[in-house]
């Protein structure tokens, strides 16, 4: 009776190597601009939740989202990307932004975000 051997050949374990390690650089790459996107999503919800701001304008609203994303490093979207408005008297901060994180020389991955208060 012949004995099969089993396991990974060098080959195989040089693809496998070679397809983690694509995935690691992807999810490194990715992975600072969807904690800016938490920190936004935050930050909407920090403004929100602040009595101060019950009845403010949205140049206030701007104002304090402008103080905040100096704090925090954000840099993804500035107070003039905001769409303020109220639903029921809440106060609502929404925002739609893009995000080009460069790959490899002249390749690019393009992530689309939107962040609301809601």
């Amino acid at each position: 009776m012949r004995n099969r051997q089993q396991g990974l050949s060098l080959i195989g374990l040089i693809l496998v190597s070679i397809v983690l390690v694509v995935v690691v650089i992807f999810s490194l790459k990715l992975v600072p601009a969807y904690l800016q996107q938490y920190t936004i999503t935050k930050i909407f919800r920090q403004i929100v939740q602040n009595p101060e701001f019950a009845n403010a304008t949205a140049a206030d609203v701007r104002a304090a989202f402008s103080r905040q994303v100096s704090v925090d490093s954000v840099s993804a979207i500035g107070p003039g990307d905001l769409a303020i408005s109220r639903d029921a008297g809440q106060l609502v901060i929404e925002a739609q932004y893009q995000v080009t994180i460069p790959l490899v020389a002249n390749v690019s991955l393009l992530v689309d975000f939107e962040a609301s208060s809601r």
